[in-house]
C-alpha cells in the first residue's frame, strides 16, 4: 500500500515548489506558460501549462511525476499516453529538493525537451 505524504512534508514540498516555479517561470512570461503541480496520496505531478490555440483554455503537458514510498522520492517521466516510468538516471532519495534539482538539471535530457 502508498503511504500518503506528511502534512509537513506536504508544506515543504510546496514552499519549494513554489519558489522554484517563481524562478522557473519569470513574471513577464506567465501569460505564456505556467508552471503547476499537484499532489495526491504519495504523488506529486509537476505540468506545464501553455494557452491553447484552438479554445481559450490551456493546454496541459506533464512534465514529471515524484513519488514519495518507502521514504524516498522517486522520480518517473512520462511515457506514452497514461503510463510513467521510472527514472533510473536517477537513485531515489529522501531529499525532494535533491531530485527537484536532478530534474532541473536533466542530466539525460528526459524533462525539458520542448
Amino acid at each position: 500500500m502508498n503511504e500518503r505524504i506528511d502534512p509537513f512534508t506536504v508544506k515543504k514540498v510546496e514552499y519549494l515548489l513554489n519558489g522554484y516555479i517563481a524562478l522557473k517561470v519569470p513574471g513577464y512570461v506567465r501569460s505564456d506558460v505556467r508552471l503547476i503541480y499537484q499532489i495526491e496520496d504519495n504523488c506529486l505531478i509537476l505540468t506545464e501549462e501553455r494557452p491553447s490555440n484552438k479554445t481559450e483554455s490551456w493546454d496541459r503537458t506533464d512534465i514529471v511525476q515524484f513519488r514519495w514510498e518507502e521514504n524516498l522520492w522517486y522520480v518517473y517521466a512520462r511515457q506514452e499516453a497514461e503510463s510513467w516510468q521510472r527514472v533510473k538516471e536517477i537513485a531515489p532519495n529522501p531529499c525532494f529538493e535533491e531530485q527537484l534539482e536532478q530534474v532541473e538539471i536533466d542530466p539525460a535530457g528526459i524533462f525539458w525537451t520542448g
